[in-house]
């Protein structure tokens, strides 16, 4: 039995010590905003919610190591920058970037229509807390059949008051940070001095653990509360200068001779991604009498320059959309929310020849496209007494209109597709049983469209024939609240239809088709213990998370190959994490994290494997009173492994995207210079 499992149930004969949760495990009801609940602890869904010290305690640079402690989350990256998110084992069709997740930032609809998501263009100093809703969202966020994502800033984290000259006084906080493979990271943050604005800017750089593979990003965030009260207005702009190099996937060969090396000819042709992106987007939240409007609108652009190993991209994309949600207490036991969300982009985008990764060659075909997606959503809440009663409904619609314009083949011509869910329902019971225990179970729709980057693929192919992934989840869960001991468990059903897999040509272009019937089994546990010792002087946090999946195609056959009951790729079957936290006088923190991942299937014939492997991490801080210094190391191991593999390359067995080795962080915080 591995320790970490072994820790689940230890953890219950725990609580006799008399503890209390500290902060740094949990938030404020007040704060939960999933379904539009307050009360998370009467929430029949499977919700977790990470906080700022979790998301920062290993790694100031990225979400991976706060996300991956939890069960049924993966964060995954391929490359320096190139992440991807899978909830419940979804990244099977996403070789990059987020897809079949819905994702909102402050409340405002983060993403293209299609669910196409470059969670790239923000750092991770433009999150403080993230909340993950694990299953299908139907009734209430847009379509996906993984799950959502809530990501929230806090206008008043991060800065301390100071007085500057005779001005008024400010809020300050600054950080360095260095590392292993020319990692150097620098954060500003000024908040005014009623905490209702924040300017926070991030600059971020690496060589990589592997040729090819440099990074740099900046951001520049602006948060401002207008009016709060009743009545809250909050205006958010975002602006990301991103660039890195694409080292591309290695064959078993490659990987075993040299993990560090480049794909051949990624270097050569410059294979990298380029953004500059801006993003605004306004939300208000107001009450008349009984009711509560909450609305959300954004406007954003980005210029997208892609020199790969056999072309060359250049796109420039304009997009607005917005949600807005009313929601009406009926009686004391019963509420009822209904909206709507859309989202619209304009894209023009140009394929090129690629000759020496410097300029763009000849030009291929050029598209300008037109993308629409529109969503009603109801939501009718009954919460009599113990009981939790909840019932969503809701209507998608996806449709994409493209002009190709230019094309060496003499294919152009406009290409229409629409596609729609016209009902996707959500039905939760949930009920407590006195003050320690809540029980739920839930059945849910899930619908996913094609994305457009699945729909029109790089080498310029639109396929028509591409189906939306469709299925219905069936969860049941349990927490238990004692003192400083809490513990979640989560079991689900989940059939899906036409669900959507990638693979690859001989080029590396990625593709999708439809793989039929999967069928998804799955249990999620997380246990947290907290205690006090030495007059209080000591605090002790547990952490341990497993996950077990059993996702198998039921029908996939492709030309003489039957594929019919085959592990699905890209999912581990065993997942477990065990964290110790150990303070001292509220100064010292030492944290150490043990990662279990289990070997992962890399193709349908599942003849192919990604290594398991044990990652370990540390990190210390102390600290001074305006000043924290702090240091952390990641797979102290030295494990061979990777943080996200390619799936079914058709051609050259590229499937390998090799992480570093055993690297190491130190730096400084300052609030209040």
């Amino acid at each position: 039995m591995h320790p970490s499992t072994l820790l689940l149930i230890l953890l219950p004969l725990c609580t006799s010590v008399r503890a209390q949760i500290p902060d740094s495990l949990v938030l404020p009801a007040a704060t939960v905003t999933a379904f539009g609940a307050k009360n998370r602890d009467q929430l029949p869904a499977a919700s977790l919610l990470i906080p700022r010290e979790e998301l920062r305690r290993y790694d100031r640079s990225s979400l991976l190591p706060g996300l991956n402690v939890m069960p049924g989350v993966r964060f995954e990256e391929r490359a320096t920058a190139s992440y991807r998110i899978a909830i419940r084992g979804a990244s099977l069709r996403a070789p990059f970037g987020v897809r079949n997740t819905q994702v909102y930032w402050n409340g405002i609809p983060y993403g293209e229509p299609g669910g196409d998501v470059p969670l790239n263009f923000l750092d991770a100093s433009n999150i403080d807390r993230v909340e993950v809703l694990r299953g299908p969202s139907g009734g209430f966020y847009g379509p996906g059949t993984a799950g959502t994502i809530l990501l929230n800033t806090d206008i008043d984290e991060g800065a301390v008051p100071i007085a500057i000259g005779s001005a008024e006084k400010v809020g300050i906080g600054a950080s360095l940070t260095g590392g292993s493979y020319g990692y150097l990271r620098g954060d500003l943050n000024l908040t005014g001095k009623n905490a209702d604005k924040q300017l926070r800017l991030g600059y971020q750089q690496i060589d990589g653990y592997r040729d090819h593979s440099d990074m740099n990003r900046f951001t520049a965030q602006y948060s401002q509360t207008l009016n709060p009260g009743r009545t809250t207005t909050k205006f958010h702009a975002l602006y990301t200068d991103l660039s890195y190099q694409l080292p591309g996937g290695l064959n078993a060969d490659q990987y075993a001779e040299n993990p560090r090396q480049a794909r051949p000819g990624s270097a050569d042709k410059n294979a990298s991604i380029n953004y500059h992106n801006l993003l605004l987007g306004l939300t208000d939240e107001r009450y008349y009498g009984r009711w509560k409007f909450e609305t959300a609108l954004y406007t954003s652009g980005f210029y997208f320059d892609h020199p790969f190993n056999f072309d060359y991209k250049r796109e420039t994309n304009l997009a607005a959309g917005g949600r807005i949600a009313a929601r009406r207490l009926l009686t004391d036991e019963l509420d009822l929310t209904f909206g709507l969300e859309n989202r619209r982009q304009l894209r023009f985008a140009n394929n090129f020849e690629n000759p020496d990764g410097t300029r763009p060659g000849d030009l291929n075909f050029s598209d300008e496209i037109i993308s629409n997606e529109a969503l009603l959503f109801s939501q009718l809440r009954y919460q009599p007494g113990a009981w939790d009663v909840t019932l969503g409904l809701s209507s998608s619609r996806l449709a994409y209109d493209i002009d190709r314009t230019f094309s060496v083949n003499d294919d152009r011509g406009e290409t229409n597709f629409v596609t729609d869910r016209p009902l996707s329902v959500r039905l939760a019971v949930g009920r407590s049983i006195g003050d320690l225990h809540y029980l739920y179970a839930s059945r849910t729709d899930g619908f996913s469209p094609p994305t457009l980057d699945e729909f029109r693929t790089n080498e310029g192919s639109i396929n028509t024939g591409l189906r939306p992934e469709v299925g219905t989840n069936y969860e049941i869960g349990y927490r238990i609240s004692y003192r400083g001991f809490s513990a979640n468990a989560t079991a689900f059903h989940f059939r899906l239809q036409e669900a959507i897999t990638t693979f690859s040509d001989e080029r590396g272009t990625q593709l999708f088709r439809n793989a039929g019937k999967t069928t998804q089994n799955g249990l999620e546990l997380l246990a947290q213990y907290a205690t006090s010792f030495g007059r209080n002087k000591y605090q002790l946090n547990l952490l341990g998370s497993y996950t077990y999946y059993d996702f198998t195609y039921d029908e996939l056959r492709r030309g003489d190959s039957d594929f019919s009951g085959q592990t699905i790729p890209g999912a581990a079957p065993h997942t477990t994490n065990l964290q110790v936290v150990l303070r001292y006088d509220q100064r010292l923190e030492i944290s150490v994290l043990h990662n279990y991942v289990d070997a992962i299937p890399l193709n349908d014939a599942n003849d192919v494997f990604a290594d398991a492997f044990h990652l370990v991490r540390v990190s210390v801080s102390y600290d001074f009173g305006k000043l924290t210094v702090f240091m952390s190391g990641a797979n102290l191991l030295d494990q061979k492994m990777s943080f996200g593999n390619d799936l079914n390359p058709q051609f050259g067995g590229r499937y390998f995207q090799p992480a570093a080795g055993r690297t190491w962080q130190v730096g400084v915080t300052v609030l209040g210079l």
